[in-house]
């Protein structure tokens, strides 16, 4: 009965301390730490040598911030990074970001990669793009501070997750049972748009996330101490996949805008990162960690705040300190007097709104400091206090439960966009000139150009375009004189009618077609039937010579390196697009660039991390030739995909030609082709199942085409592609949105019927002897509606001719980060650059000659 009543004492005695604490008066002012700077550059650590007590044996320090659009809350964070690493021997500092994607960073920084190139392509953007976030760049890497990450969302850079995955596996029995591309797919949509694909089921995804599971568990039970601790990661990994593949189904947080989105609907997420933080702090028990983060991710136990949206939400930092003990963990919050913020430095800046008399802001910003620091952990425990520590509102409740210290800041300022490479900010960048490309022969004409056709009298061409398997009409065909950039489009009964030069050569287009040509002449009507491109038929014609396209395409891979131009390099490109909407042109434009190529071009995308060099282009003039009719801008002419945004070179980028994912294409040997002399093989492809990693592309049903591979050194000359976009895919998530006003329903207006792409690149051998793309030639076709509003009928073409390349330093390729002329993209540059008739009065443009076979 004793020790009972002690114990019931000692409850008693504990809680009467306690509520005499929260009952402290309101208006008994705080001690505080009087901060001296912010700066990171401010390595003299008197004024905080305070935090050693205050944060005593704490393992994880969270370091929180009210939203992520305060540039110098950055910079104070920073500074305390420096302080936690070099006077309490912190050693990781995890952000909230992608729990893969820095995983692989680590592994980069170890291997001696570039802090900056990699840390950019792996923390978050709304971060790493600021010129305030760079200073702790020199911080990080080897020797110095770690990298993790603690997010379970995907920022869309997944490229290799599941070639990783399934290369690890792949020496397990039953690895082959796992259906990787319908993972592929549905890791694409989430990465993508943030949500699980609607046309997927999630069973059939735990099914095939289970199979890899399953393997990985027996790997991590086995005897090889490397593939056991590489199994451990990749469990917690698709743990953290799966439990948000979860959230997106069944929650579809992304169905919610900020008005409806509530801080409970966080919950799945932020506990999948406290778990995931958890497993990196067993497997790595001597590192002491700091977490980057928004504040209320990292906060405590915010249900005892006074909002009644709060009392839902569970903070990953409320899970983490329970699971290590509340003195393992410390967090540290930011507050701010005033000033301006916004998310990133593009969002939309919002003041700071002033304190209100009485909250805990006021009270620091009538002491007059520019940075001070306030331990609610000692000075306040339980106190009622007042602040605007979430997002700028204002709201009340016993703090020290939520947060252990606040650094007080007495105004706060927007981060900076910056260049990586220099630090400087983006208004401070001088326009640098791009070099000028060197004539491989001085005062010859171009080899590539072709002189302006002189054709003779005018006739009206007439005519219909048929199909040619089905005698039915090819609705909205283009007609044109490729010489003079000039054409029509046919309408819905395949009828077209032009004014051209008699002799003229005269190109029938469109998608999924064979282009036919005929001259011009003064015969009446004209019946043009149009072959459908031999890819797309059911039936092909396959020789009976005894060669094996497997083979054929491995040869062509191998000999990639040598038959293609890969140093860097520029050239001239002449671009003309045009777009329709059913038999109306809307607009056409033409244009001259400059494009830089860099050596270390072979994705798409920019391969792992998007770390790899991409294309450069300069836009120099234009010469808008139809002018759009209703206000508008170059932007409609985005269209996603090869031929369009990239792609124009598929041979260097396609996985078609890498052998990782060559396995992925049936290929069939059609027939050998003679040429002047020459011999080809034309081989067909098509890839067995169109995800992400066997395309390069999101939401594609349907890749296929034929290549033309010269038997003597197997190069591709002639490249043919059909992209079948993934309208039933596109079309579940449109509905699905319909009517919400979130941006996916903003992304996601139309539905389609069809929408398709056509491709087709020439190559051709420079005097160097190596081969470059000369002409890329695209169409895309789409139909369909808007929901709730009009149909539609759009092609639109993009015909793109190169000169010749010639080589360049490395030192004289332009960079977009630090040369404002070839930033955007361009589609951004043509509404900067301005028509100048002079030049177009004499420019030959770059027709090349067509590359047998044709």
């Amino acid at each position: 009965m004793a020790s009972v009543y002690r114990a019931l004492s000692s409850a008693f005695l504990f809680l009467l301390i306690t509520s005499r604490l929260w009952a402290q008066p309101s208006n008994a002012p705080l001690p505080i730490h009087i901060i001296r700077s912010g700066a990171p550059t401010d390595s003299s650590f008197e004024d905080l040598a305070f935090l050693r007590a205050e944060i005593g044996n704490a393992r994880v320090v969270m370091l929180g911030e009210p939203t992520h659009g305060e540039g110098n809350v950055t910079e104070a964070k920073i500074r305390l990074i420096k302080f936690l690493q070099q006077r309490m021997s912190f050693t990781t500092v995890a952000f909230e970001s992608s729990f893969y994607e820095l995983d692989k960073a680590q592994q980069a920084l170890e291997a001696g990669k570039p802090v900056r190139e990699v840390v950019h392509s792996s923390v978050y953007p709304v971060w790493s793009e600021t010129q305030e976030f760079q200073a702790i760049l020199p911080l990080l890497g080897k020797g110095g501070l770690r990298v993790a990450g603690f997010d379970s969302q995907l920022s869309g850079h997944q490229d290799e997750l599941l070639e990783e995955l399934e290369a690890f596996l792949k020496p397990e029995k039953g690895s082959g049972d796992i259906a990787y591309d319908y993972v592929d797919e549905c890791l694409a949509t989430m990465g993508e748009v943030f949500i699980f694909p609607p046309s997927h089921q999630i069973l059939l995804f735990d099914r095939q996330v289970g199979k890899a599971r399953k393997l990985l568990e027996k790997v991590a039970a086995g005897s090889d101490a490397k593939r056991r601790e590489r199994a451990e990661f990749w469990l917690q990994n698709l743990r953290s996949i799966q439990a948000l593949a979860h959230d997106y189904a069944t929650n579809d947080p992304a169905d919610k805008d900020s008005a409806s989105f509530k801080a409970a609907d966080s919950n799945p997420r932020d506990a999948q990162m406290a778990d995931n933080l958890l497993w990196y702090l067993r497997k790595h028990p001597r590192e002491k960690v700091i977490c980057w983060g928004a504040l209320p991710h990292l906060a405590n136990r915010t249900e005892l705040l006074q909002d009644a949206e709060l009392r839902e939400y569970k903070p990953m930092g409320r899970a983490v300190k329970a699971a290590l003990g509340p003195d393992a963990v410390y967090v540290l919050g930011t507050l701010a007097g005033g000033g301006t913020y916004g998310f990133g430095y593009w969002g939309k800046h919002k003041q700071v709104p002033t304190p209100a008399a009485g909250t805990l802001e006021a009270e620091l910003l009538a002491q007059g400091h520019d940075y001070s620091f306030v331990s609610l952990k000692r000075a306040a425990p339980g106190r009622q206090l007042t602040t605007y520590a979430f997002e700028y509102a204002p709201i009340t409740g016993p703090w020290s439960e939520v947060v252990d210290g606040f650094l007080f800041l007495k105004t706060v300022n927007l981060p900076h966009a910056v260049v990586p490479e220099t630090g400087a900010t983006a208004q401070e960048i001088a326009p640098v000139a791009a070099p000028i490309l060197e004539a491989t022969h001085p005062g010859r004409p171009n080899p590539a150009a072709r002189p302006m056709v002189r054709s003779g009298s005018q006739v009206a061409l007439s005519g219909i375009v048929l199909d040619r398997k089905t005698n039915q009409p090819v609705p909205f065909a283009t007609v044109a004189v490729p010489a003079r950039s000039a054409g029509t489009i046919a309408d819905a009964q395949g009828r077209f009618q032009m004014n051209v030069g008699r002799g003229e050569v005269v190109q029938i287009s469109s998608i999924g077609y064979e282009a036919a040509t005929m001259f011009a002449e003064a015969t009446g009507t004209q019946t043009v039937r149009l072959v459908p491109a031999a890819f797309a038929l059911a039936a092909v014609r396959v020789s009976a010579q005894s060669q094996d396209p497997k083979r054929i395409m491995k040869k062509v891979i191998q000999a990639i390196a040598t038959n293609y131009e890969r140093q860097d390099y520029q050239q001239e490109a002449y671009s003309h697009r045009r777009i329709m909407s059913f038999d109306t042109l809307r607009h056409e434009v033409e244009y001259v660039s400059q494009e830089f190529v860099p050596a270390g071009y072979h994705n798409w995308a920019g391969g792992f991390l998007s770390l790899e060099p991409r294309p450069v282009t300069k836009v120099e003039h234009k010469h808008v030739l139809t002018p759009a009719t209703e206000p508008t801008s170059f932007s409609m002419y985005l269209e996603g995909g090869h031929g369009f945004s990239g792609g124009f070179d598929p041979v260097r980028i396609s996985p078609l030609f890498k052998a990782g994912t060559l396995g992925k294409y049936q290929l069939w040997l059609d027939t050998l082709e003679q040429h002047g002399g020459e011999t080809y093989y034309v081989i067909r492809f098509a890839v067995k199942r169109a995800s992400h990693r066997a395309t390069g592309m999101y939401q594609t049903s349907g890749y296929s085409g034929r290549l033309y591979v010269r038997q003597q050194d197997y190069a591709v000359v002639r490249y043919e592609a059909l992209w079948q976009n993934d309208t039933t895919e596109h079309n579940a998530i449109a509905h699905k949105y319909y009517g919400r006003g979130n941006n996916i329903s903003r992304l996601y207006r139309q539905v389609y019927t069809d929408h398709r792409t056509a491709h087709v690149v020439m190559y051709q051998q420079a005097p160097t002897g190596r081969y470059y793309a000369a002409t890329s030639v695209a169409q895309a076709s789409s139909v369909g509606r808007v929901l709730g509003g009009a149909p539609f009928h759009n092609q639109k073409t993009y015909d793109i001719y190169y000169a010749p390349p010639t080589t360049i330093a490395a030192a004289r390729m332009p960079d977009p980060k630090t040369n404002v002329e070839v930033q955007g993209g361009p589609l951004w540059q043509l509404s900067k650059v301005a028509y100048r008739p002079e030049f177009w009065q004499t420019y030959q443009r770059l027709i090349p000659a067509p590359t047998p076979p044709n």
